[in-house]
């Protein structure tokens, strides 16, 4: 009897064994072999350590919903990562990577990341056990990041202070860059889809005097990095502009808005948009600063 009841156990656990094989072999694959193949580069210098409420970084590369996809994605951005790994776990993952990948929703993310770990180009790839490959194409060199970072040095020597309180350090960096920069019309007219012209990045404004709205907003946030100031950029469907955190409050600033066009050429320098807040933008009623709040959830 005694010998009877030593089996037991044994007994029930090959039962449950036979009758659990496929979860067992299941979480066998997806928590201990692939989450060993897992590769996750480590976060460069440019890495953002803000909490922001639509996404989070996360140390968790098998994802169990959508929205720790979305987290994945974007630690693997925010880490600057060239290329990486990770689990897809739920049914619908890889048809909701598709979907992020494929769209604006890709762009969101990647605008809740320093510019200098922006993507340029995304490639993605996965097998039928669900792991994915990503390889990340940067929109900055090192040669464009050592450029920039060396000519926002410069600027700051000549227009900061040590007393300057933070707000007014911002203002300074946005009357600067419109002083020293007009919009790009003419390549708005032109040839706006080349990803590639200077006019979409901070090179545009430092370095040809010229800038689009992605080249203003880059450059801002560039600057509002170097000073540790929390940021995020948002995206209309025709426009981008900085979201900034300043003395416990966030607010919307654009330069693009700040530097208009005019008839005869004139360099005029606003300050309509320069620190307002979401609902001094929308009675401004632009047309061009409609975004989605369930993504830029501060900015409600």
């Amino acid at each position: 009897m005694k010998k009877l009841f030593n089996l037991l156990p044994l007994m029930i656990i090959l039962v449950l064994t036979i009758i659990y094989q496929d979860k067992i072999t299941n979480f066998i694959i997806e928590r201990i072999i692939f989450s060993k193949a897992i590769y996750i580069e480590e976060p460069n210098q440019y890495s953002v350590n803000y909490n922001f409420k639509y996404v989070h970084s996360t140390d968790d590369f098998i994802a169990d919903d959508k929205q720790e996809l979305i987290n994945i994605l974007y630690t693997i951005f925010n880490n600057g990562s060239n290329s990486s790994q990770f689990y897809c776990h739920y049914n619908e993952c890889l048809n909701d990577l598709d979907t992020i990948t494929s769209s604006k929703n890709l762009v969101n993310i990647n605008n809740y990341v320093h510019p200098y770990n922006n993507y340029r180009r995304v490639y993605v790839s996965s097998n039928s056990f669900g792991k994915v490959d990503i390889r990340i194409e940067k929109s900055y060199t090192s040669d464009n990041i050592e450029a920039i970072n060396n000519e926002i040095n410069n600027i700051i020597s000549k227009i900061i202070t040590s007393d300057m309180t933070t707000k007014e350090k911002i203002i300074a960096f946005h009357d600067y860059i419109i002083d020293t920069t007009y919009y790009d019309s003419n390549y708005l007219e032109t040839n706006l889809n080349d990803i590639d012209n200077p006019s979409h990045k901070a090179i545009g404004p430092l370095f040809f005097g010229k800038a689009l709205c992605g080249g203003y907003a880059d450059v801002m946030a560039i600057f509002l990095n170097q000073l540790n100031i929390p940021n995020y950029r948002i995206s209309s469907s025709n426009h981008i502009w900085n979201y900034v955190y300043l003395d416990n409050n966030w607010y919307h600033l654009d330069l693009t808005w700040d530097d208009p066009v005019t008839d005869n050429g004139e360099n005029i320098k606003l300050t309509t948009f320069l620190l307002i807040t979401t609902n001094q933008l929308e009675e401004l009623a632009t047309g061009y600063h409609s975004y989605d709040k369930n993504i830029y959830l501060e900015a409600k």
